[in-house]
């Protein structure tokens, strides 16, 4: 798999600009700000469907323009195809148009316009790595489930779905809690009508959790042994699965009424009497989890009226990485985070190029600047020739010059390409 051309209208700081990719390497050169993560941004939109870098749509579209588009030719499978995406404004007419406007944004492929994102999922392939990668670590319980979920649906994209049912079913739940909880009571059709939700979370709740203690047993044998050669085997990488729905809060002083699963409150916690491991939740049937699930649900209604949010599911859930049975986010050093982010990047190339029986394209967004000089040649080492590698960097100085030798460089500034620009 691999990109042919990129062209952009209009798209963040770029008016109009023609990218031509070598099946190989690629280095795309500037200094911040000129532009270049938008290049890198534009081919992982393409990707996934929705960009990490931006709200809303409209920050895509250059200031003061009324459109925009990007599409992109590649290889994939044995067919030449491509994919597109086109951006509208859409301004109401009131005093502060410009900060309502929205853009419509419309989706292709062959040319063929798709009714919503999981028309595009699927087809290209790419696995990126950046410097907000590091937040696997350093971030909130939600880096961690969106690392996942996302791979999860690129692998398997009617798993959007089931991503999309559960996210709407927690929303109107969590409506449903708040206006119940302002009653203060509850009456028979209370129940009857929170029984339903309590079952729709339940149903696309067991899916959720099975697909990613599934794609975590196919990812942590790979990641284990990236982190054994990066360590030269004396850090031994785990991963723990934690269910925050089987902690039973005792006490709390916390009042806010959003969802507070990635703070550090004072809250006492203690384990529920029946506490199911990650091998225990897995080794269940669907059937089975489900109504797991909803028991914890009848054990928290009091405090989840309270709260006026739901507190089971996996939109809670957390991934707890270990180093040598010590928690990684509290005890590694930087140098020891970086390698683990590295290991489960790798992992989740291998894990794809297994899926399709072909790599994937591997998006570097300046990540050489995060890792130490061993560290970023292991990288480039690993990579090397399997697979089409396009990378963003500010400099050359670092990058082993064998691996120069046959790569495609070009610079970027204010907006504005140059290609083939010699090594």
């Amino acid at each position: 798999m691999y990109a042919k051309e990129l062209a952009i209208s209009n798209f963040r700081n770029y008016k109009e600009a023609t990218l031509s990719f070598s099946r190989g390497k690629n280095i795309i050169i500037g200094e911040n700000a000129q532009g270049k993560t938008n290049l890198i941004e534009a081919i992982d939109l393409l990707s996934s469907g929705k960009s990490s870098r931006a709200g809303e749509e409209r920050e895509l579209v250059r200031w003061s323009s009324a459109n925009a588009s990007i599409k992109l030719e590649y290889h994939a499978r044995g067919y030449d195809e491509s994919l597109s995406m086109d951006w509208k404004m859409k301004s109401p007419s009131a005093p502060n148009a410009v900060a309502q406007s929205r853009a419509q944004k419309t989706m292709f492929v062959n040319g063929v316009q798709q009714q919503s994102v999981k028309g595009i999922l699927g087809r290209l392939l790419t696995v990126s790595f950046s410097a907000e990668d590091l937040n696997l670590l350093r971030g909130g319980p939600k880096y961690r489930r969106d690392w996942l979920d996302n791979l999860a649906i690129r692998l398997h994209p009617s798993f959007h779905d089931v991503t999309s049912s559960y996210a709407k079913s927690v929303m109107q739940r969590n409506k449903l809690l708040k206006t119940l909880a302002e009653k203060g009571r509850l009456s028979v059709s209370d129940q009857d009508e929170l029984l339903v939700w309590d079952k729709q979370l339940a149903r696309f709740g067991t899916q959720i959790i099975k697909m990613r203690l599934d794609l975590l047993a196919s990812l942590l044998p790979i990641a284990e042994s990236e982190q054994a050669h990066l360590s030269r085997s004396q850090e031994r990488l785990s991963i723990d699965y934690a269910f925050r729905a089987q902690e039973t809060v005792l006490q709390s002083n916390s009042t806010d009424e959003e969802d507070d699963d990635d703070s550090s409150s004072s809250t006492e916690l203690a384990k529920s009497s029946e506490v199911k491991s990650m091998s225990d939740v897995r080794a269940m049937e669907n059937v089975e989890l489900a109504r797991y699930m909803m028991k914890l649900m009848r054990e928290r209604r009091w405090l989840e009226l309270r709260r006026k949010q739901s507190l089971v599911g996996p939109h809670r859930d957390n991934l707890i990485f270990k180093l040598n049975d010590a928690d990684a986010a509290s005890f590694a050093s930087q140098g020891q985070q970086r390698s683990i982010v590295l290991s489960l990047k790798l992992a989740e190339l291998r894990r794809i190029q297994d899926e399709i029986n072909e790599p994937p394209i591997l998006l570097l967004d300046d990540v050489l600047a995060e890792l130490d000089e061993r560290r970023a040649q292991l990288l480039l080492s690993t990579v090397g020739d399997q697979m089409q590698t396009i990378m963003s960097t500010t400099h050359l100085s670092g990058i082993d010059s064998a691996w120069l030798n046959d790569a495609k460089v070009m610079t970027v500034h204010a907006g504005a390409l140059k290609e083939d620009c010699p090594a």
